[in-house]
């Protein structure tokens, strides 16, 4: 019989994280990472903070991650993604983000009653879209453009979390997280912007219905995810009108050619930007 080991204590409110930094509560804490609400005292308000938790900390991977996250949010500048203040480097790294107000896409679509009205689907990835397309041009691509990745307050999207961004090319397999991953990441081949595209599409298919493109539908499904499977790899995405109906057919086709299995079938980010443009301006009209 194994012996599960305890996940390793969180800081405590009031104690240092790093020179400055005191802990207000843990925010989140991932297979990898922790996520602080933190007071600073040389800003005078709260900030995030995020560092290894401690049973990861002499792994190599996750420190080079959270280095490159931090210096990458430092070096970009765009209104839909967080800046960086700080990189404190060390024993136990840590990045010290703006304050993130609000709840995860994710969250807002657990909690809402209704589905999000189409003209909140368009302004959502029109913003996602904007991001995406400047860390494309920065020579960037996020590879994990989810619903738990994005910040959603007041109207606006904030895209969080670069931990795993990189330049196009050759990735591990699963590389990101398993419901939202392109065939090519679920594979480990060469990724491109395409590869956010379909994280772009699958954001929004779920915005738009309350599930999850790649999620299980079935119990034989269950069982295979529960196995590792990819089902992307296995079947194509659930019909749009099968779960929303009065969608407008501009938007359900651009989600549908987001989520071609091919990379060279899905459109670019810019014309994703675009159109759904043109489907606002067909609401208004």
């Amino acid at each position: 019989m194994s012996i599960q080991q305890a996940d390793p204590v969180v800081l405590a409110p009031g104690d240092e994280i790093a020179p400055g930094y005191t802990v207000v509560s843990l925010l989140s804490r991932g297979s990898a990472l922790d996520v602080y609400e933190v007071w600073s005292e040389e800003r005078l308000c709260s900030c995030v903070a995020k560092t290894i938790r401690p049973d990861r900390v002499d792994v190599r991977r996750v420190r080079c991650r959270l280095l490159q996250e931090g210096w990458l949010l430092k070096e970009l500048a765009h209104p839909h993604l967080p800046r960086a203040f700080e990189t404190i480097e060390g024993a136990t790294p840590v990045v010290i983000l703006e304050t993130d107000v609000g709840l995860t896409l994710e969250e807002v679509i657990d909690e809402r009653l209704r589905r999000l009205p189409v003209a909140d689907l368009c302004h959502l990835g029109r913003q996602l879209a904007s991001a995406i397309s400047y860390l494309h041009d920065s020579g960037y691509l996020h590879l994990d453009v989810r619903p738990g990745n994005v910040m959603a307050h007041a109207g606006r999207a904030t895209l969080i979390d670069l931990s795993i961004a990189r330049p196009p090319g050759l990735v591990r397999r699963g590389t990101g997280t398993r419901e939202y991953l392109a065939p090519e990441q679920a594979r480990g081949e060469v990724v491109t912007t395409a590869s956010d595209v379909w994280g772009l599409g699958a954001t929004l298919f779920e915005a738009a219905t309350g599930v999850a493109p790649f999620a299980p539908l079935d119990e034989s499904e269950d069982d295979a995810f529960d196995d590792g499977a990819f089902l992307q790899l296995h079947r194509s995405a659930p019909r749009l009108g099968s779960l929303r109906t009065r969608l407008p057919r501009a938007f359900t086709d651009l989600l549908s050619a987001c989520l071609a299995p091919e990379p060279v079938d899905r459109p670019s980010v810019r014309h994703v930007h675009d159109r759904l443009g043109d489907v606002l301006s067909a609401l208004d009209a």
